[in-house]
């Protein structure tokens, strides 16, 4: 009899679990698609917007993008020292004020297109690293893992499908216009904001030292060789495209929406894989990038671009699920907002410098070489992750 009550009890806590499982996908999966489609619309479409509408130049553009980067970059600084009974208020009033912003782009002018930069990029700081805790916040390693691949798939088809509808608006509106179209994205992230989870905290705040980690060494170092390369191709690559093969708006936004494909690609035959050491995907994502970066100085016409582009989005794929692995291997749950925080941080702080390097240093070397140059900082990373890893196994 007791064993038959113990088997209904854990047959009822499976379908309870299966059904919390059911429900957090699809608020996380819902929620990403919003944020990060229309957050990838304003990654791409305003420094053509500041270039080609606003007589921007392309140093001008690189400031613009570092501000916007800079307040995210504040707002995840923030977010990691704020509770989480006050976090939820502010992901909710945010996710409002991100509403707004999408909005206001359509009737930017040369300055208030900062304002409005600045109030987007404040929203995100503060929503993203919150969903991707909320991915997280399963005990079972596996049942974690399985969320966690989820959540970057979702991520992947929102960079595929903000580029491709955009790429298809643009085609028949004018590039000003194409942002109202994504308010509608903003506003699911409103109605979804009440309803993301936050993990229990203690009540005594723990002084966590997040770089003494390995895995958030390892996280840290496969994010930066990822995003040194698309920071760049976010920023100027469709102006490269436009000034060196004459390509229209529509045709640049398919670019992205290439590089997003094989992002998406990339997270889903990983995900159909059970992970185990990380070394190797760390290997293989570093040395695509260096094949990509190394295409895109050769490319002679808008195709081999293009299969470049193609390429980098192999390590875009694979670096935010490795990093994400690598994190969440290392942390308890209660300390995993503050380390995403600080991840998150380090992603906004390099969408923060890359621009600023590139829009000083495009007017000296060109695009071209600049993205070659950036192969020598790919094998310093690569040492530095098996240093980190031969000292702890990931």
């Amino acid at each position: 009899m007791d064993t038959k009550m113990s088997g209904a009890k854990t047959e009822k806590s499976k379908i309870i679990l299966n059904i919390q499982m059911i429900q957090t996908i699809s608020i996380i999966v819902a929620l990403t698609f919003a944020v990060r489609a229309s957050n990838n619309i304003l990654q791409t479409g305003i420094p053509l917007l500041a270039k080609y509408d606003l007589s921007y130049t392309q140093f001008d553009v690189g400031i613009l993008v570092a501000v916007m980067s800079a307040a995210a970059f504040i707002a995840t600084i923030l977010n990691s020292r704020i509770r989480a009974h006050y976090r939820r208020y502010l992901f909710m009033i945010f996710s409002v004020i991100y509403t707004i912003s999408l909005l206001l782009f359509s009737f930017s002018n040369g300055f208030s297109i900062i304002l409005y930069s600045i109030l987007s990029g404040l929203a995100y700081g503060f929503m993203f690293p919150n969903i991707m805790t909320s991915a997280g916040l399963f005990e079972d390693k596996n049942v974690r893992e399985r969320i966690l691949g989820t959540y970057t798939l979702a991520l992947a088809i929102s960079l595929i499908a903000g580029p491709a509808l955009q790429s298809l608006v643009l085609a028949h509106y004018p590039l000003r216009t194409s942002f109202l179209f994504f308010v509608p994205l903003g506003v699911i992230s409103a109605a979804l904001s009440p309803f993301i989870k936050y993990p229990e905290e203690s009540v005594v705040r723990k002084r966590i030292s997040v770089w003494s980690k390995a895995g958030f060494k390892v996280g840290i170092y496969t994010f930066l060789v990822y995003s040194m390369s698309t920071a760049m191709l976010l920023s100027f690559g469709g102006i490269f495209a436009k000034s060196s093969y004459d390509a229209s708006y529509s045709v640049i936004t398919l670019l992205f929406a290439l590089f997003f494909t094989g992002s998406f690609v990339t997270r889903l035959l990983f995900s159909m894989h059970k992970v185990g050491r990380l070394l190797p995907y760390v290997l293989l994502m570093m040395g695509i990038s260096i094949l990509g970066l190394t295409l895109i100085f050769f490319a002679s016409n808008i195709i081999v671009y293009s299969v470049a582009f193609v390429i980098l989005g192999v390590p875009h794929g694979l670096g935010m699920p490795i990093a994400m692995f690598s994190i969440n291997r290392s942390f308890p749950m209660d300390e995993r907002n503050r380390a995403n925080s600080y991840f998150t941080s380090t992603m906004m702080l390099m969408q923060i410098v890359m621009p600023l390097i590139g829009g000083s240093v495009l007017q000296l070397i060109g695009f071209r070489l600049l993205l070659l140059y950036m192969v020598p900082a790919v094998f310093v990373l690569l040492v530095l992750s098996l240093v980190t890893v031969n000292r702890k196994e990931l």
